[in-house]
């Protein structure tokens, strides 16, 4: 039997809402079932398209460019679904343009086209009608030939022999009543009919994973009695056999599928480059008005340098522009030059460059960087080769707050159609698909939490990594079935698009619309156009995208200059572009290691390198950048820096010729650059052909790098190097090489660094408070800042609705005021609201707040979050007061308009009224409990510390506190809340976890082995209060950082407050002098106010302590009177008898 047959209908992993095949999966299943053509036809977009292309031509398989559509005819209310395949390049190009529109009509919910639009596609595409949500089937399903001969007529009209009829066999509903209906019509109108499987995976026992996709997709789960199921398990990649078994009483359909195939001829030019078009004047064309832009400019900068040098960098300024000239990228350059002029004078800050491109004299004269090359030795042909033709690629910093300001701006120069964002493609991770998973199934939210808090959070990670960077899930795994089952099934969705997102930063200028390049995809719910090809894509076809990169270090500069700049004449404002960089108390600032907060310098290991390796100049800065990277670090690159730098080990070099080039890092190759100038200046290598010799050491091809090695042998030999020696430099350069590092990208974020550190070396509060501000939305982040704060002497106030604004200010005093915008749950809108009417008016008190502030802006929540926080702490008696009064706020807030009229809290409008009155005898908050509010609305503790506020119930079960820690202690039982918890490896591969713990007087790391990890995992959680035993020793790296003694513990075991109190306190002991009871009766009369529970089962005895003018007795109450030790029933005792009258 021959069997020969094309699927027409395949939606992949990128149908996000249905399908599971990736492209490697469709491809894959095609080879080995030997069928020629497969359409890829995602539901209203072609994400997937160009990946399909690629790999379908390298496989030797056609590829057929196509997609399943709504359609919608005149005067219908609903659409249906259409199967749309490209005949001809025209018919793809139109087919995108088409998508696009369906995108951009907002007149329904979902992408949608009408009839009348697709008909102007008659000549280019094959119209596919009769799957299972066409018009054609949901008429015959209820018998309505007459509107299925209607809907076949207009098709056959104007689609005429491209107009084919689906039928499928894949045990769905209505399927065999549909063919027996449909064949005789398609026969009696003489239109094509042929068979499709209407494909979603690859396997059939791939069934039931696709179903849990459908159910997270649809947050259904997958057990629901009322899911509609639209799918069936015959829905996989069938072979041409079962395709043929499967019509074999009309065989003819399958064959069918191969016509239809041979009329689609699609194909991908992706060697041209399409460039927008730069708007240049009418006496200049691009290359002209490149030139004489560039070439001003750098004039004015080189008019004070010697005649010498100015010919240098006029020469290189000519070479540069001569090779972009015959690339044919002045446009390009002429593009990035005008928005970055536009952000600069418009306020958006942009940074001084990053990536290759700093490289360029032609971008420095233009201000697209900001770095010198020439002074920093950047080389223009690490960022175009003349000997290697490719896109140059400018990636640009801005600030975050107002890069969407540039993109706007380039969109309106170029017209909306020509710019579009780039989409990204959300996967199922590791931590989350386990949740969906979880859900998908019906499984109670705690379970698929537990399991997904066991998956280590690391970028990158999955599931079988988790396996075996955690012992604990892996065990799990084995031990569970409920857990077994959820990760097995994980497994097979794990890396599956689940959604589509918006690229970072990238965005793409075409030479004319979009979708004439690529179609567009339209989120509904934020308005925004995207390039339905992600970020490779759209370069793979040839359109240009530019990097417009969100920087919040640039926000911070930003925000601290004009801070610090407030009120100065323009001559004495600060320039950050003005400052030297060889300023030795900078320098003194970043060899101490306290960099928090400076840009790329502050983790932990940078802080430990940098305080090693002292820096005395910008370019060790530089080189700081490049080596704290993976590959340096591990092949002790940095520690060879270090020494050198430090006379610890002496400075060498590969050849003598090689000084010049390896001098500024001791002989040791750091950067990419440098590979290049030692080819340049050993073998006579031009710039252009040392970059292909970098490229070819970087890629590692054995061919390749056989071929650079007999150039640059040749090459040495007319530079009386022996063939031997070079191949020996040759080799060292190689090992060198595989570490090398961009230096222009190096140096522009060395320079981001620098500033940083300036900024944080003579104006500390001004870049404190801009850090903050940039921080409002992460409260983990402000603590740590605020810690750093405290560090510097830098005092940071309490919010205050009186002074506070939205973000942190320096006032006239040097402090930083609190933003209230980091007080979580305070709408924006009200604070602005609030520091608007605060200009023009004075708030007393709560009463006077409530009526002159629209309190509904705010609501319960933003009004709840500031009493909690302390913010009106300035205009109540006391918090307590402060939170109780916000229920009146909203009430009387709500009487704003009608004449002052008070509601419950503000009876009267008298001079002498007193607001607080009803509360003078309300329960004050406990230091606990205040302490959990601020908690609540600021992420952190902020009058004290909880462990603080419970000491006096701690005696029992703490042998120290961590400020009573010596070098003398050996062992210890802390009491600590818990601030991190971090999992990782030791050096021999077994699994640790790490601990920051803190007792309000001190800080302290602790590490946990596995073994113990085991029985306390289900405890171990950030922001418990736990007791904590185990060894101490001196943590040396923390005690030379800080200056301080500071110490670690090997931690060998966990416990809860509870259980340690309950096993430790035997009796406490009730002094009745000090308590509200003054007496035994009243004493014991208090005793009815606890429930019985209280009472029950308990082990800890309460005795009272009488003391009178001569003596002193302590009273046990009795056996009854026993109760289980627990913070909780501390507290209770104490709310009953007084506070601290507990001795425990």
């Amino acid at each position: 039997m021959s069997s020969v047959f094309s699927h027409l209908r395949v939606s992949s992993e990128y149908s996000i809402s249905q399908g599971l095949l990736t492209i490697d999966q469709i491809v894959e299943s095609a080879s080995k079932n030997s069928i020629p053509s497969v359409a890829l036809t995602d539901k209203s977009n072609m994400f997937g398209l160009v990946k399909f292309f690629n790999k379908c031509e390298a496989a030797g398989i056609k590829p057929i460019s196509g997609a399943s559509i709504r359609l919608v005819f005149e005067n219908d209310e609903n659409s249906h679904e259409l199967l749309c395949l490209a005949k001809t390049n025209e018919g793809h190009k139109n087919l995108m343009k088409v998508i696009s529109n369906a995108h951009n009509n907002n007149a329904f919910s979902i992408p949608v086209i009408s009839f009348n639009d697709l008909v102007e596609l008659k000549d280019d595409i094959v119209a596919i009608s009769g799957g299972k949500e066409s018009h054609i089937f949901e008429y015959l399903k209820r018998d309505n030939v007459s509107d299925a001969n209607k809907v076949i007529d207009k098709f056959t009209k104007y689609f005429k022999d491209d107009f084919v009829i689906e039928v499928q066999r894949t045990n769905r509903p209505d399927e065999a009543e549909y063919f027996n209906k449909i064949l005789p019509l398609a026969v009696n109108k003489g239109i094509p009919l042929v068979a499709t499987n209407d494909v979603l995976f690859a396997n059939q026992d791939d069934y039931e994973v696709h179903e849990t996709k459908v159910c997270i997709n649809t947050s259904k789960t997958v057990n629901d009695p009322n899911r509609e199921k639209i799918f069936s398990e015959q829905q996989y990649f069938k072979s041409p056999q079962e395709m043929e078994i499967l019509f074999k009483d009309c065989i003819s359909l399958v064959s069918n599928t191969n016509e239809i195939a041979k009329k689609c001829n699609v194909s991908f030019d992706t060697k041209e480059y399409f460039l927008p078009e730069y708007p240049v004047p009418k006496q200049h064309n691009f290359d002209t008005y490149l030139d004489e832009l560039s070439s001003n400019r750098l004039n004015l900068f080189i008019k004070n340098f010697d005649k010498k040098k100015q010919e240098e960098y006029k020469s290189r300024l000519y070479y540069e522009l001569d090779q972009i000239k015959t690339m044919g990228f002045s446009s390009y350059f002429l593009i990035v030059y005008d928005f970055i002029e536009w952000s600069k004078n418009n306020d958006v800050p942009v940074g001084p460059g990053r990536g290759s491109g700093a490289g360029s004299l032609v971008a420095y004269a233009l201000g697209i960087t900001t770095l010198d090359p020439i002074d920093h030795g950047l080389l223009f042909e690490r960022f175009l080769n003349p000997e290697r033709l490719s896109m140059p690629d400018f990636d640009i910093d801005f600030c975050m707050d107002k890069r969407d300001l540039v993109i706007d701006y380039v969109s309106k120069k170029y017209g909306e159609g020509a710019v579009s964002q780039i989409a990204t493609f959300g996967t199922m991770a590791a931590r989350a698909v386990v949740r969906d998973v979880a859900r998908a199934l019906g499984k109670p939210y705690a379970l698929g939490d537990r399991i997904s808090k066991m998956i280590p959070f690391a970028p990158g990670m999955t599931l079988d990594r988790a396996k075996q960077e955690q012992p604990l899930f892996a065990q799990t795994i084995k031990r569970d079935d409920e857990v077994r089952e959820i990760v097995d099934l994980s497994y097979k969705l794990e890396g599956i698009a689940r959604n589509v997102g918006k690229h970072a930063g990238g965005v793409v200028i075409a030479p004319g619309s979009i979708s004439d390049f690529c179609p567009v995809y339209v989120d509904r719910t934020s308005s925004s156009v995207m390039t339905q090809f992600d970020k490779d894509d759209v370069e793979k076809i040839g359109l240009v995208k530019f990097d417009f990169l969100g920087l919040r270090t640039l926000t911070v500069i930003d925000r601290a200059l004009k801070s610090i700049n407030v009120n100065k004449e323009n001559s004495k404002k600060l320039n950050l572009d003005n400052i030297p960089l060889n300023d030795e108390k900078v320098f003194k600032f970043l060899s101490s290691g306290k960099t928090m907060a400076v840009f790329q310098l502050e983790s932990s290991g940078m802080r430990d390198l940098i305080k090693r390796l002292k820096p005395t100049k910008f370019e060790e800065i530089t080189a700081l950048l490049a080596l704290y990277r993976p590959g340096p670090l591990n092949s002790k690159m940095h520690d060879e820096f270090v020494n050198r730098k430090h006379g610890k080990s002496p400075v060498t070099y590969p050849h003598k010729l090689l000084e010049e080039v390896l001098e500024e890092t001791y002989g040791v190759i750091v950067y990419q650059e440098q590979v290049m100038e030692a080819a340049r200046v050993l073998a006579g290598f031009s710039l252009g052909q040392a970059d292909i010799l970098r490229r070819a050491m970087g890629k590692k091809k054995k061919e390749e790098m056989e071929e650079q090695r007999e150039i640059f042998v040749k090459g040495c030999k007319k530079n009386d190097i022996t063939a031997n020696n070079a191949e020996q430099i040759f080799d060292l350069i190689n090992q060198f090489a595989e570490y090398g590092f961009n230096k222009s990208h190096s140096a522009a974020y060395a320079l981001i660094s620098y500033q940083t550190a300036y900024l944080k070396t003579y104006y500390p509060e001004h870049f404190m408070a801009a850090v903050l501000s940039s921080e409002l939305g992460n409260t983990d982040k402000i603590y740590a800042l605020i810690q750093e704060c405290s560090r510097m002497k830098i005092n940071v106030l309490t919010p205050n609705i009186l002074t506070s604004k939205k973000r942190f200010i320096v006032n006239k005093d040097f402090e930083i005021e609190y933003g209230l915008g980091a007080i979580k749950g305070v709408a924006d809108a009200f604070i602005d609201h609030v520091c608007l009417i605060r200009e023009k008016n004075h708030f007393k008190d709560l009463w006077s707040f409530s009526k002159k502030i629209d309190v509904k802006l705010g609501g319960k929540k933003s009004l709840e979050a500031l009493s909690q926080s302390g913010a009106f702490d300035s205009l109540a008696p006391s918090r307590t007061i402060a939170i109780k009064s916000v229920q009146d706020m909203l009430k009387d807030g709500t009487n704003n308009n009608s004449n002052l009229q008070s509601g419950d809290l503000f009876s009267a409008v008298e001079q002498d009224f007193d607001p607080y009155e009803k509360y003078e005898n309300i329960k004050e908050l406990t230091l606990t409990e205040k302490l959990e509010l601020e908690k609540k609305s600021l992420g952190y503790y902020l009058s004290g510390h909880p462990v603080l506020a419970i000491e006096n119930k701690l005696r029992k079960i703490r042998s120290k506190k961590i400020n009573e820690l010596s070098d003398e202690t050996k062992h210890a039982s802390l009491v600590c809340l818990i601030n991190t918890v971090r999992s990782t490896k030791d050096r021999k591969g077994k699994p640790l976890t790490f601990i920051n713990f803190n007792d309000g007087t001190g800080t302290m790391d602790g590490i946990i082995s596995s073994e113990i990890l085991e029985n306390c995992h289900d405890i171990l959680k950030e922001g418990e209060i736990l007791s904590l035993k185990g060894t101490v020793e001196l943590d040396n790296y923390r005690t030379g950082d800080l200056g301080t003694l500071m110490f670690r513990m090997r931690v060998r075991e966990v416990l809860t407050i509870d259980s340690e109190l309950n096993k430790k306190v035997k009796e406490i002991i009730i002094d009745i002098n000090n308590s509200k009871i003054n007496s035994l009766q009243k004493f014991a009369e208090s005793l009815d106010i606890f429930d019985k529970d209280f009472w029950e089962n308990g082990s800890c005895r309460l005795n009272v302590r009488v003391t009178s003018d001569q003596s002193q007795a302590i009273v046990d109450i009795g056996d009854e009177f026993k109760f289980t030790p627990s913070l909780e029933s501390f507290f209770k005792l104490e709310e009953v008898f007084g506070k601290d009258i507990l001795e425990i």
